[in-house]
Order: structure tokens, then C-alpha cells, then sequence
């Protein structure tokens, strides 16, 4: 008798209808339970990626775009520091991209491949801010050893990457191929487009993540854009400003611990290290160097090393 008593009150407690006070209190006659709205945001009418109209037109176009909008949208702290970041970087990429005539929106594939994270790596083995492997990054001419890779110094990367980006388009002759290529390799969007016989990439079978991944630089252009309109008002003074420091150039003739470079401009170790991630270890063998300190100490520094 027990247990059927048991029984029946579970069962109560889970009908529509049934002890309500047994999974909260009920709502007081004449109150309406508050509801928590949150915000619907549409994908935009039109939108371009580097001057080319996207088809938003058709309805798949559309619904791919969607979901990754949502996804940028919707990962509140994701967006949050991408516009905080950005703040500190698309200063540099874009006088970069205007100097070379290239297309603004470029400065969204730096963001999409690393989350503008200078050390940022990817299980593949993709290395610094635009993600270069390793064969890749020879080919520019991205110096990687035991001791340095330039894949992570910001400057020569963004350069390397821009050259590429820009090969890219001129063997495609098209931004978005461009940017499938950059993703999963020339060499796959060729095979791809002569098996298929399509030249465009919102009608090209691609892997998933290629296709997400343009779709993606699209939904991040539409957010930090205009990320007022999403929902997302960080104060100024919250943005990370650019980094401020001098630029140092010095021939080593035998192997210098980061420790001495560091105390030479009368700063620490880390200081260094963070300013230059290109250093892999505690030192530096002799050679030609090019290094980030602090802001108003090159003076001592040339003087330390004179």
C-alpha cells in the first residue's frame, strides 16, 4: 500500500495539472508568469565578402549563412573578446591590406583562424595568428627552428599571408574560392572544381568545414561590423588598445639568454617573450635579429649592446 501511495504522488507531481507545489510555487491568481524574451536577430538583407555580392537570394546560401551568424551571435564571451581584440590588431592588417590594394574584409580571416590569439594552435599543427603550416610557411619564407618561428610574429605572418591570399584570388580569380582555398589547400578547391565543373563557390561541394568556414568570415564581418546592433556595447576604456613598443634591430655573434635582452631595456623576461612569441626558447643563437621592447627603452638598449 505503501508504495502505491509513492506511486501516485510521483505521478502528480509530473501530470500536467498536479501538485504544483511540488515543483514550485504556484503562480498567484491573476499574475501572469514573467517570461524571459530574448532578442531575435536577422541576417541582413544584402552583404558583400571583398566586393562580390553573396546570393542570399537562395535559399541555401541563406540558411548556411544563418547558422553561422547565429553560432557568432549567440557566443557571447567568443564575440566579446574577438571585438576586444580586434581593437589591438585591425589597425596593423588594415594598413597592410591597403597598402597592397586588397580588400578590407581579409581582416576577417585573421579573426575566424585564430581568434586574433597570436600563439593560437590547431591539432593539425597550424601555427600563430593565420594559422600556416609548417610547408606553407617555407614557402613564404616564414623562418621556423628549434629556436624561432615567425609564423607567430604578427607583422611577418599578416605579410606572408597577405602574399598568399592574394595568389589565391588570382589563380581562382574570385574572393570566396580564395578564401576555400586558404582553407583545405589550392589543390583541393582545384580538384574539386574540375571534378564538379562549378567555379562558384556557394554552388561547389566542398568539405563542411571549408564551407563553414567562409560562411563564418561572412557572419563575423556582419557582427563586428556593426556589434551595437547585436547587442554587444563594450565601453571604450574595455577594448585593448594597440600595443605600444620600439623596434630594435641587432646582430648577435654568440648565443644571448631573453634574460640579458630583457635587462638591457631594464625590463623582465616575460615582458620580452610576450612582445616576441616568435622566440621559441630562453635564448638566441648568433645571428640578425629584430626585436619588440618596451616603449621608450631602445635608447638604453643600443647603449646596453653598444
Amino acid at each position: 500500500m505503501a508504495l502505491i501511495i509513492i506511486f501516485l504522488f510521483a505521478g502528480l507531481c509530473f501530470w500536467p495539472g498536479g501538485l504544483t507545489s511540488a515543483v514550485g510555487p504556484e503562480t498567484p491568481p491573476g499574475m501572469a508568469r514573467e517570461v524571459i524574451r530574448f532578442p531575435y536577430y536577422r541576417v541582413p538583407e544584402r552583404i558583400t565578402l571583398c566586393g562580390e555580392m553573396v546570393p542570399l537570394n537562395e535559399p541555401e546560401v541563406k540558411e548556411e549563412l544563418d547558422r553561422e551568424f547565429t553560432i557568432v551571435v549567440w557566443s557571447r564571451a567568443q564575440t566579446t573578446m574577438w571585438l576586444k581584440r580586434a581593437h589591438r590588431y585591425f589597425a596593423e592588417v588594415e594598413k597592410k591590406l591597403r597598402a597592397q590594394r586588397l580588400p578590407l574584409d581579409l581582416k576577417y580571416v585573421v579573426l575566424v583562424e585564430s581568434d586574433l590569439r597570436p600563439r593560437a594552435k590547431s591539432p593539425a599543427g597550424a601555427l600563430g595568428p593565420w594559422q600556416f603550416m609548417g610547408p606553407t610557411a617555407q614557402r613564404y619564407q616564414l623562418k621556423a627552428n628549434e629556436t624561432i618561428d615567425e609564423r607567430l610574429e604578427f607583422g611577418a605572418a599578416t605579410d606572408a599571408a597577405l602574399r598568399y591570399l592574394k595568389e589565391l584570388q588570382q589563380l581562382f580569380q574570385n574572393w570566396p574560392l580564395a578564401l576555400a582555398a586558404y582553407n583545405c589547400g589550392e589543390g583541393r578547391v582545384q580538384k574539386e572544381v574540375a571534378a564538379q565543373g562549378v567555379k562558384n563557390f556557394y554552388h561547389l561541394s566542398l568539405p563542411e568545414e571549408t564551407e563553414r568556414y567562409v560562411y563564418r568570415i561572412l557572419a563575423a564581418k556582419i557582427v563586428v561590423e556593426d556589434p551595437a546592433a547585436y547587442g554587444y556595447d563594450i565601453p571604450a576604456d574595455q577594448l585593448y588598445p594597440p600595443l605600444n613598443y620600439d623596434e630594435v634591430g641587432f646582430t648577435l655573434t654568440q648565443e644571448v639568454p631573453v634574460k640579458s635582452l630583457a635587462d638591457a631595456c631594464g625590463s623582465y623576461y616575460k615582458t620580452i617573450k610576450t612582445l616576441n612569441p616568435w622566440i621559441k626558447g630562453a635564448s638566441l643563437p648568433p645571428g640578425a635579429y629584430r626585436l619588440k621592447i618596451p616603449q621608450g627603452t631602445a635608447s638604453r638598449f643600443h647603449q646596453a649592446y653598444r
